[in-house]
């Protein structure tokens, strides 16, 4: 996106206030990327030169990712591995920004194909 002129990326939690000062400092000819944000796409597949990996799963990431696959609630989840509901919550969020996605049928899609030989 870089290469064909983007500007910037903000967040959608990212205050009004910084909104704003970021367009300005776009119209100025800034470029404007959030630091987390621009690491995960250097690291993104494609993006990295050839023989290093995109980041791998942990060993809770993979074993919640199976159980969404098998349908399983996040209560159902934590009560399969034994965690709190919190936790399987947290264990989510952090695949949904490792994978880049927002829903879960998102995160079994994109888990599909880029994890596959992960799970």
């Amino acid at each position: 996106m870089i290469q064909q002129g983007i500007a910037g990326i903000f967040m959608k939690h990212i205050p009004p206030a910084l909104l704003v000062e970021g367009i300005r400092d776009a119209m100025k000819g800034k470029v404007l990327f959030d630091q987390d944000l621009l690491r995960r796409a250097l690291e993104a597949p494609g993006a990295a030169p050839s023989g290093s990996r995109h980041t791998g799963l942990t060993t809770r990431e993979r074993l919640a990712l199976s159980l969404v696959f098998e349908g399983l609630t996040n209560k159902e989840i934590a009560d399969r591995i034994q965690i709190s509901e919190s936790a399987v919550k947290s264990c989510l969020q952090h695949l949904f920004t490792k994978t880049g996605v927002r829903t879960r049928s998102q995160l079994v899609r994109v888990a599909l194909e880029k994890y596959r030989d992960e799970l």
